[in-house]
């Protein structure tokens, strides 16, 4: 099944946040790459990613959301994962990367997260 990928901004708390639904693998992810490209190019470096509907994701898509996480801190800006259950969880605690990222249970709380002034990952150095 192809990968859905809504962008959606919101302009407050001033953040961006996009929306995953499918499996994030080899056959979608230079087109995700190529969206989340022109989100940095645009200036968006604050993302918060909706991955609740991510069914799968391989290797090669953890090291997409690892570049992104990268490249957007190089800027001052952050990533927040929202609703990262069941398998992909799994793999972000298997793989240590759940302290690399601020999880949160739904884009809800972690918009409310950002407007109560909370970092947007745990290596955020403004925390």
């Amino acid at each position: 099944m192809p990968l859905k990928l809504a962008i959606v901004p919101h302009r407050d708390p001033a953040c961006t946040v996009v929306t995953l639904d499918g499996e994030l693998d080899a056959t979608t992810r230079a087109k995700t790459g190529q969206a989340l490209d022109g989100l940095l190019a645009q200036g968006c470096d604050r993302v918060i990613l909706d991955v609740a509907g991510l069914r799968f994701c391989d290797s090669g898509g953890v090291w997409l959301l690892l570049d992104l996480r990268q490249r957007v801190a190089a800027s001052g800006g952050w990533v927040r994962l929202a609703g990262a259950e069941g398998f992909l969880r799994r793999l972000l605690a298997l793989t240590r990367l759940d302290t690399a990222f601020a999880l949160d249970p739904d884009v809800a709380a972690s918009i409310a997260a950002v407007a109560g002034g909370a970092p947007g990952s745990p290596r955020d150095a403004r925390s």
